[in-house]
């Protein structure tokens, strides 16, 4: 084993299957930490837990990805976006359509309008529905405002549900129309659901069918001074589905917090095992050679620190300081050096009673040049294996803090920080099972890698395993 140099190390180590894959998985950590900022937004990575900046981007709130209807084959409405430059007719005012092709299994999730302008004074918009069944929801908008900046939310607007409402009450029965006004359930029924249904009884509980076809939007605006003018309308229907991971239910891309987490979990769990291994190898080193009662403190030391028991303190301490992933490496370092300091330890006792320390030490060479020239040259091949074994320890511990102290975690996007939050808001209860899996999965994936690295590194580097 220590006779060893680097290239027989690696020609040993492409031998063993456990090891590529290890290398497989561990690629793909890596392409996702060091690609983050190509392959998802850099912007939103860095305001992941600012919530006005995921409103700003009109994401549909709580869906699955778009994927989902290639395995149940249901067909999830996209996310759909478009952008009217409009024109004032002959008679002073704004008047055009807007036409949603609809034909999917399951509905959108809302209708979001933007209106950008010059205005100094108020302003009427209405927006009518026409239906593919020919039938009409009126003023399904009917809003007056001076904003030059305006935003409304069909699923969000009182007035909307109100009037949405009112026409599936002409097609619902009596029995239905009492659970849902006399129940208290007006303000939970899914308007946009209705929307998009059949007529007939059923419609306000979504026992209907959806209704496919075309759906026109007819938008009139008024200006109430000539000098006023409407820019731009942003019309944005929101599918049922949308990404690679879907979105939570404060509409953020799932995908952006597991490929982002991907650079904390790899940086946090590799500075940890680094530092923290050499630390354990230089002390379990200085402890075996020099021995004796400095042999016999440095020990109790050990035992005394790995007897802490480090979540309960790391979540006290965590919450205590202000909560960084870099304040949260120092702690885990702190407390977790003692680990590889009695296998150190051991080795370093055998190679202490090779003939070659014992001729070091009668020409007169030094305590610290026997150690670090003869003794942790022999051992540094082993401490790569003790790193890898040491990450995924570092990463599921970090997840166990983030997770448990949630809110209270750390400013940067942590797979344990999505986890904590789906817990937060009740995936699992909700049935938004791609809240959790996904950070879940590469949690899983983050520890084999490094499992099946270090397994295989073993297996090239302790002389016990060697065929």
């Amino acid at each position: 084993m220590y006779g060893m140099g680097i290239k027989d190390i690696i020609q040993e180590f492409f031998r063993f299957k456990s090891g590529l894959f290890g290398l497989f998985l561990l690629f793909i950590i890596v392409g996702m930490a060091v690609g983050a900022p190509i392959i998802s937004s850099e912007e939103a990575g860095y305001r992941w837990y600012d919530i006005e900046y995921w409103t700003e981007l009109d994401l549909p709130k709580g869906v699955p990805p778009q994927w989902v209807g290639l395995l149940t084959g249901v067909s999830y409405s996209p996310t759909e976006r478009d952008v009217i430059y409009p024109e004032k007719n002959q008679f002073g005012f704004y008047q055009f359509n807007i036409t949603y092709d609809f034909n999917y299994d399951v509905p959108p999730t809302n209708i979001i309008i933007r209106v950008y302008g010059n205005v100094s004074k108020r302003y009427l918009m209405t927006v009518d529905l026409i239906r593919p069944d020919g039938l009409v929801i009126e003023r399904l908008v009917d809003k007056q405002t001076n904003n030059p900046e305006y935003r409304l939310s069909v699923k969000a607007d009182d007035g909307a549900r109100s009037r949405i409402l009112s026409f599936a009450k002409e097609f619902e029965s009596e029995v239905n129309i009492n659970k849902v006004f006399g129940g208290g359930l007006e303000k939970v029924v899914n308007i946009i659901r209705i929307m998009f249904s059949q007529t007939g009884e059923g419609m306000m509980l979504e026992k209907t069918p959806v209704l496919k076809g075309k759906y026109t939007f007819q938008f009139t605006i008024y200006t109430t001074s000539p000098q006023d003018t409407i820019n731009e309308i942003i019309f944005i229907v929101n599918g049922a589905s949308y990404g690679v991971f879907g979105t939570d239910v404060l509409g953020r891309d799932i995908f952006v917090g597991i490929v982002w987490g991907a650079r904390v979990a790899l940086i946090l769990g590799l500075v940890v095992a680094i530092v923290s291994v050499l630390i354990g190898v230089v002390y379990g080193t200085v402890s075996a050679y020099v021995g004796g009662w400095t042999d016999e403190i440095l020990q109790r030391i050990q035992e005394f620190v790995i007897s802490i028991p480090l979540l309960p303190l790391l979540l006290i301490l965590a919450y205590t300081f202000q909560p960084t992933i870099w304040n949260l490496i120092i702690l885990l370092i702190v407390f977790s050096w003692p680990g590889p300091v009695k296998t150190i330890r051991s080795m370093a006792l055998q190679i202490r009673e090779q003939l070659y320390i014992t001729a070091a030490k009668a020409i007169g060479a030094s305590t610290s040049r026997i150690v670090l020239r003869y003794i942790l040259p022999q051992i540094l091949p082993y401490t790569f294996a003790l790193v890898a074994f040491s990450v995924p320890g570092a990463i599921l511990t970090e997840a166990g803090v983030s997770f448990l102290l949630g809110a209270q975690g750390t400013l940067e996007i942590t797979w344990g920080r999505i986890l904590s939050d789906a817990e937060r808001y009740s995936a699992v209860l909700t049935g938004m099972w791609w809240w959790v899996i996904p950070p879940g999965i590469m949690i899983a994936i983050s520890g084999l890698a490094f499992v099946f690295i270090g397994t295989a590194l073993d297996r090239v580097l302790n002389p016990r395993l060697l065929r």
